[in-house]
């Protein structure tokens, strides 16, 4: 009867790893594959066009205050040159600066991606997907503990090759590593150990759930069903391109105060 209870929570126990396992795919399969393509998908359709509104709204807040310093000047009495405010103005908005070339460095690594990204026929990309579910299943730190190194800097590399779509490395990866992370379960726990040991596996197996969905609540994941949308598409594309309208014209406007105020002073260069 003891060994009959010890079986079924060893079966527990195997069935939770491979479930866990499957989580871990899935988590890998989202960050390594989908997001990649849903962050090159959304920089190609809206990205660019919020890296252009931020350009614009920096535009315009420069040729606002740009004005309003010389409007201050104007007050004052005081003289000044067209080109005087120029370095003032860099140094207050250079964390905008910032944020703009951060963001345009994010469109092109996700641009250069969607460019460089190789085609591949249904069979390997099915392979692609067995070979990368078979190390994981080797390879994987949370499913293989106290694995030498040499077995980590392989999953390295597989994941890696996985993200780069790169089947002949994940079949050299996959031959390379034969044999590892096969071991089977420890079967000579006892009753206790054996509980013990599911609680532990169950416990683990929750917490991988819930990073599988907090990674799917979260960007860029949380954006996909928004890009299969083409009326969402079209819409933001129109916000966005109306808001960066309405910020040029504020820019035009602004300069044009400032033209202005500069020739009535006779200072303007």
């Amino acid at each position: 009867m003891v060994k009959d209870v010890k079986t079924n929570v060893m079966c527990e126990i195997s069935e939770a790893r491979a479930r866990i396992a499957e989580l871990l795919l899935e988590i890998d399969d989202i960050v390594l594959q989908v997001n990649p393509q849903i962050e090159a998908e959304y920089a190609t359709k809206i990205g660019y066009l919020e890296n252009d509104l931020l350009k614009w709204q920096i535009a315009a807040r420069r040729a606002r205050r740009r004005y309003a310093l010389a409007q201050a000047r104007a007050n004052s009495g005081v003289a000044f040159e067209a080109d005087e405010f120029e370095a003032q103005l860099d140094e207050e908005l250079a964390e905008w600066e910032s944020l703009l070339a951060a963001s345009v460095e994010t469109f092109l690594e996700a641009a250069e991606r969607a460019a460089g990204s190789r085609p591949m026929s249904p069979s390997d990309s099915r392979e692609l997907k067995r070979l990368h579910r078979e190390l994981i299943k080797r390879l994987h730190p949370d499913l293989n503990p106290g694995q030498p190194d040499e077995a980590a800097r392989f999953f390295m590399v597989a994941q890696a090759a996985y993200e780069n779509g790169d089947l002949d490395a994940l079949r050299a990866i996959a031959v390379a590593t034969e044999g590892m992370g096969e071991e089977d379960i420890v079967t000579d726990m006892n009753e206790d150990e054996a509980s013990i040991e599911l609680e532990l596996v169950l416990a683990h197996e929750r917490v991988v759930t819930q990073q599988l969905e907090e990674l799917k609540r979260s960007n860029p994941y949380a954006l996909k069903e928004k890009l299969e949308d083409g009326a969402w598409v079209i819409r933001r594309t129109e916000e966005l391109k109306k808001q960066i309208e309405e910020q040029k014209a504020a820019a035009k406007a602004y300069d044009e105060r400032f033209a202005e105020l500069a020739g009535r002073s006779g200072n303007g260069r």
